[in-house]
C-alpha cells in the first residue's frame, strides 16, 4: 500500500482514470521491491507498506475487501521528525466520494487518548 503525497496527485489520479487492461501503467512510477521481493511499491511515495495478502472477500456488490498483514514499512528520513512519520512533511492526500475530491490533511486538531479525558472528567463531575 502506497501513501502518496499531494505532489503525486496528477500521476495518482491518472492511474485511477485508465484501466490496466487497456493502458500499461507500469512506467508511470518508479517502483522498488522490499522484504517479500514480490510487492512493487512506489519509490516517490512518502510511506509504503509492504503487505502479505491472506484473503479476499468478494461478496460485496461493487468492491472487494482485502485482508492481510503489514510486513514492513518504508519511509525516507526526510519525512520523519525525531524518527517518527511527520504528517506535515508527508503531506498525504485523501479521496472523498461521492464528491470525487482530493483533500490534504489540515492543522493539528487535538491529542489522541488525551483530549477525551476532558469529557471523562465532565462525566465524573456530573455524577458527584
Amino acid at each position: 500500500m502506497n501513501i502518496p503525497s499531494v505532489e503525486l496527485l496528477i500521476k495518482t489520479d491518472y492511474c485511477g482514470l485508465v484501466s490496466g487492461r487497456k493502458t500499461d501503467k507500469s512506467k508511470v512510477f518508479e517502483v522498488f521491491f522490499g522484504e517479500l521481493e514480490t510487492t512493487p511499491m512506489i519509490k516517490g511515495c512518502p510511506i509504503c507498506l509492504e503487505c502479505r495478502l491472506f484473503d479476499v472477500y468478494k461478496e460485496l456488490p461493487t468492491n472487494y475487501v482485502f485482508f492481510g498483514e503489514i510486513v514492513a514499512v518504508y519511509c525516507e528520513e526526510k519525512y520523519l521528525t525525531e524518527g517518527k512519520p511527520d504528517i506535515k512533511k508527508i503531506n498525504p492526500m485523501i479521496l472523498t466520494m461521492p464528491d470525487n475530491k482530493y483533500w490534504t490533511i489540515g492543522e493539528h486538531a487535538g491529542d489522541a487518548w488525551k483530549d477525551g479525558r476532558k469529557f471523562e472528567n465532565l462525566i465524573k463531575r456530573t455524577r458527584e
